[in-house]
């Protein structure tokens, strides 16, 4: 089986790749391949029928990134809305998903699925930067090995050591809106025992752009590995986080244009709690047969309040999560035909406890809801890959997924119990004609369930369908003259039962209107692609530029041929960077977003969200004559454009805005040793 190892190429194209490497370009093809967690099976990156980013810590460093979504919103050509610039409800945006976007793309953290089975968004803010090994990012659909809610892409982040080098890295880091943070990280291990060890703990604090827009977290985690002398191995995982934020809710578009510091609600707030354990193992059966192993339990705990008109409102969640997953891969030649297969299972159990009330001490008890949700999800799935030569493979995979749902006193159901029973699949052709460039093209069939509480606000009170999709990837990935990477992906996809919130708008008994979750009752289409290029020569210059273009619409039913709300058509991010000498590096970048529809807005009758472009500069420096110190400080925003990356309308408000953050900028130092 050929091992082509392309991370610069994959480093450098949008939506297709991220950034190139801080570094020379031209050391990446004599480096051995870099294996790809997120394939769960050992792949590298150019033995996968999918594009594929991947963000070493080195890489992330450089980046300048303050935190995960600022990474994936410069680096990995894909969208990143924070609501009001706060990364604790920031949510990723790909494949020309808009308002209902973060729910099609799964993210892990070390095999930890951070989707709950609510609509809550991912907490981006579980994965700090200065803890984690890699990111990686897979576009488009992936539903063989992820199975449910894997529609747009899949984003991985890993924390555990890989060596057994001693090291430790210390990092503060100041700018503006009070914000403050420290990092503390420690990896290493004893070779002869075969253990490598990694811990760390990470702090932020800020004022956030607007009123009432501060938040803060304590994130920690720790793994032990331990690796056996046949190659097993086999790794615990702990990690913890303490969360807050304040909601400063939605503007008018007055309120935005005027006054985008202003805050509608000035009592509203939410903390979060997470802890989890999870162990993965990987087990050598013969000389071509493995067995890879992961599990493990997690708690998600909200506590959510809201003033309103009507009274106070103290929303509890808690979610319990269980999971394990074995997974069998067999190596062995087929008709003198080199094979990879792998077969598994899945199994994840959710319970989802809410109480919702109104008032601080006393309420009636028909102002008081409790409600539980019980989720099973079971899958089996295989995949084979053959390579009928040593630069053509066929990839062909199918997963059989049971998905179980059961409200327990919720009042707003009227069919408490569901079963979705699902099919997905993939065929895909990749060509290596030589190190350096893969060509590929895929098929796959897919589904994602919907939320619980998506579930429990329909018109009728009756569950909704899953969606379901087929898609159609091609592209290709090239490093070439030592110094360029190139990538291009293009794609079609149609969805059947897209779930939309109020779709169509239905009278009320107390007059107004009234908004529900439904299937859309028409087919939705996206096409699009995305290409890039990039060039690095070590210590003189870099440049990239990257592109995307999408077209997402209603094929039918009262909406056909509108677009889909809260999708911009074009998005571009270039990136420039010059070394003054061999320590110090100045950036410069520039992103631009096309107009796109409001959120709710499904018949394009009440304008559209302007489009708008944002510049950012940086500086990095790494004295040579102070080993393990490194600084950087960078600048968002730079000419404090009034810009708004989430808007939408409703038919009882009117149209509503939460600005984008304004300039700012951030100071980091650290240390290494």
């Amino acid at each position: 089986m050929k091992n082509a190892s392309i991370v610069a190429a994959i480093a450098a194209a949008c939506g297709t790749a991220g950034a190139a490497p801080a570094g020379g370009t031209n050391e990446v093809a004599e480096l051995p391949p870099v294996v790809v967690y997120a394939s769960r099976v050992g792949d590298t990156a150019a033995e996968m029928d999918s594009s594929v980013a991947v963000f070493t810590a080195s890489d992330i460093e450089a980046s300048g990134a303050k935190d995960l979504p600022d990474l994936l919103r410069k680096k990995a050509g894909i969208d990143v809305r924070a609501l009001s610039g706060n990364p604790m409800q920031s949510a990723i945006y790909m494949r020309g998903f808009g308002e209902n976007g973060f729910g099609r793309v799964k993210v892990l953290l070390d095999g930890e699925e951070l989707n709950c089975v609510d609509m809550a968004v991912p907490n981006l803010m579980r994965v700090p930067l200065g803890n984690v090994e890699r990111v990686e990012v897979l576009h488009g659909p992936s539903p063989v090995l992820y199975g449910d809610g894997a529609v747009a892409g899949v984003v991985n982040a890993i924390t555990a050591t890989r060596d057994y080098e001693k090291r430790t890295r210390i990092s503060a880091k100041a700018g503006s809106q009070d914000t403050f943070g420290a990092n503390f990280s420690t990896r290493g291990g004893f070779e002869e025992e075969g253990v490598e060890y990694g811990a760390a703990y990470d702090y932020v604090t800020s004022d956030g752009y607007r009123d009432h827009s501060a938040y803060n977290a304590h994130t920690a985690n720790a793994s032990v590995r331990k690796n056996f002398e046949n190659g097993s191995t086999f790794a615990v995982k702990a990690n913890y986080q303490n969360g807050f934020y304040d909601l400063p809710g939605s503007l008018t578009e007055y309120q935005w244009k005027h006054a985008r510091k202003s805050a509608s609600t000035h009592h509203d707030w939410c903390r979060v709690w997470n802890y989890g354990l999870g162990l993965d193992a990987r087990l050598k059966l013969a000389d071509d047969q493995w067995l890879y192993l992961d599990g493990g339990f997690s708690d998600q705990y909200r506590h959510a309040k809201y003033v309103s008109s009507y009274g106070t409102y103290n929303y509890e969640y808690d979610c319990y999560s269980y999971w394990f997953s074995p997974r069998y891969v067999n190596t062995m030649d087929v008709f003198g035909l080199a094979n990879k297969f792998t077969a598994g299972l899945d199994f994840r159990y959710d319970r989802y406890g809410k109480v919702a009330r109104s008032g601080a001490t006393e309420y009636s008890p028909a102002m008081r809801s409790k409600s539980r949700f019980d989720r099973s999800r079971w899958a089996l799935f295989a995949c084979d890959e053959l390579f009928l030569t040593d630069e053509l493979s066929v990839v062909a995979g199918a997963r059989a997924e049971r998905i179980g749902n059961h409200w327990t006193d919720d009042p707003g159901v009227s069919e408490p119990h569901s079963h979705d029973w699902m099919g997905d699949f993939e065929l895909g052709l990749v060509f290596r004609p030589f190190d350096g460039l893969k060509t590929y093209v895929k098929g796959t069939r897919f589904h994602r369930s919907a939320f619980c509480d998506e579930m429990n606000y329909t018109q009728n009170g009756r569950m909704l369908k899953p969606e379901t999709g087929v898609s159609l990837d091609a592209g290709i990935e090239w490093e070439f003259l030592e110094e360029f990477a190139f990538g291009f992906n293009a794609y079609g996809m149609v969805m059947e039962d897209e779930i939309f919130y109020n779709p169509y708008v239905t009278p009320s008994e107390w007059g107004g209107w009234n908004g529900y979750n439904a299937n859309s009752p028409s087919k939705t289409r996206r096409f699009g692609f995305d290409t890039g290029i990039s060039w690095c020569r070590d210590k003189v210059a870099e440049a990239s530029v990257r592109y995307s273009a999408v077209r997402a619409e209603f094929a039918g039913g009262r909406y056909h041929g509108e677009d889909v709300p809260l999708v911009p058509s074009h998005r571009v991010r270039a990136e420039a960077g010059v070394w003054i000498f061999d320590d110090l590096e100045v950036k410069g970048g520039y992103s631009y977003t096309s107009a796109q529809r409001l959120a709710g807005d499904f018949d394009g009758a009440h304008g559209r969200l302007g489009a708008y472009s944002l510049f950012d500069v940086g500086v990095y420096y790494a004295p040579s004559w102070a080993k393990g110190w490194k600084a950087s400080f960078v600048m968002d925003n730079l000419f404090d454009r009034n810009c708004c990356d989430f808007a939408g309308w409703s038919d009882s408000s009117g149209a509503y805005y939460y600005p984008s953050w304004g300039r700012s900028f951030l100071f980091t130092l650290s240390y290494e040793f």
